[in-house]
């Protein structure tokens, strides 16, 4: 079931989207029981609705707001050649296909899916719904994108002759949210943003990611790039700085970076102590402990961990990982399953054969 609102699919019976929280049926007007889409008749007291009760109007305009999102565009390389090879109705079959599962990453990641124009998709993160790490999630869901289309790839290559590949160009900026047309699923986002994340993508080869620097400066503690010379597009009277994306850093930080020139860390000497006393007890006696840092996103949490653990001295003390995102929060023991992933530097396209010779070597394969 495709929510109204957003576009996210939900299970069928589910009474509100998981993604906007909007709900996805009708109240009846006898008896206020929820009938889902689709449903003619009230399932408590057999009410028959009529058409403008079934489909009622969900909101005609959306005033105009300025957010900051990331906007992601997708294009399938080598659509025309592809279209010139195959009969409509099997480029049709293995185009949906794509598409499809590429809106199934974005929406895994929380984006919403904007547009589809033949073999393109454009996705934002940021809007309707905001999270402080949308940059990440959108290069996250890229990254993705490419694995998923590579294995179809394998599937069809025989089948049309030729590899399919998609070219994936991200951006991050201010934009102008205008009206929205709710009846037909299509709003109107406006900005320099999205035009220039379009122009990535098309200055990405088959299987490249390009990303522009506000998104490059949000990711770069996560991700490996390979910064590219100014490139000039069309629209932009100056050129632009251009980035490639490599591939998953092997220790990503979770503190974002601007410069490599960093404030001094202020008002936290209680913090600090309370985390050095800790240390202290397990060396002295061994007594563990555990510590809950909370508070709101941007207060500093994660540059209070970073720099308390300059502190020690690793030689002595092993220090383990286990970073929890709010796109995992559906998949349990995430957290325990990065820490193991972190530690035994494990990938996350290795093979079985690959990882369990290192769980061999560590003693975690030993079922004893």
């Amino acid at each position: 079931m495709k929510c109204p609102n957003c576009q996210s699919v939900n299970e069928e019976r589910e009474k509100f989207c998981r993604t906007c929280g909007a709900r996805l049926g009708v109240a009846c007007p006898d008896c206020g029981s929820v009938i889902f889409q689709g449903g003619r008749f009230c399932a408590e007291c057999g009410r028959e609705l009529k058409s403008q009760e079934r489909f009622p109007k969900i909101q005609e305009e959306v005033p105009s707001e300025r957010k900051h999102v990331t906007a992601l565009f997708a294009d399938i390389s080598g659509y025309t050649a592809l279209g010139e090879r195959l009969d409509p109705e099997e480029l049709k079959d293995i185009v949906g296909n794509l598409i499809g599962e590429m809106a199934k990453v974005v929406t895994k990641y929380q984006g919403s899916v904007e547009n589809f124009s033949g073999d393109q998709i454009m996705a934002l993160f940021g809007f309707p719904r905001t999270h402080e790490d949308d940059a990440l999630r959108a290069v996250k869901a890229a990254t993705e994108i490419h694995r998923v289309v590579g294995e179809i790839s394998q599937k069809v290559r025989e089948a049309i002759e030729q590899p399919l590949a998609v070219h994936i160009g991200i951006n991050s900026g201010l934009a102008v949210t205008g009206q929205a047309d709710f009846n037909h699923l299509t709003r109107h986002i406006a900005g320099d943003t999205v035009n220039i994340a379009s122009r990535l993508c098309t200055l990405a080869q088959p299987g490249e990611t390009m990303v522009g620097q506000a998104t490059y400066i949000q990711t770069e503690g996560f991700y490996c790039y390979d910064p590219l010379q100014w490139v000039k597009v069309k629209g932009k009277v100056r050129p632009i700085q251009v980035y490639r994306l490599l591939s998953p850093r092997e220790s990503p930080s979770k503190t974002h970076r601007i410069s490599v020139r960093r404030a001094a860390l202020i008002g936290r000497q209680r913090e600090m102590a309370v985390l050095a006393q800790a240390v202290a007890s397990l060396r002295e006696g061994g007594e563990y402990a555990v510590i809950v840092i909370y508070g709101e996103a941007g207060t500093g949490k994660s540059r209070l961990i970073e720099e308390f653990r300059t502190t020690l001295d690793l030689k002595e003390i092993r220090w383990m990982e286990g970073h929890a995102y709010a796109y995992t929060q559906n998949i349990s023991y995430s957290p325990l399953i990065n820490l193991i992933k972190r530690d035994l530097a494990i990938e996350e396209g290795d093979t079985p054969g690959e990882v369990d010779p290192v769980f061999l070597d560590t003693g975690l394969g030993d079922n004893t």
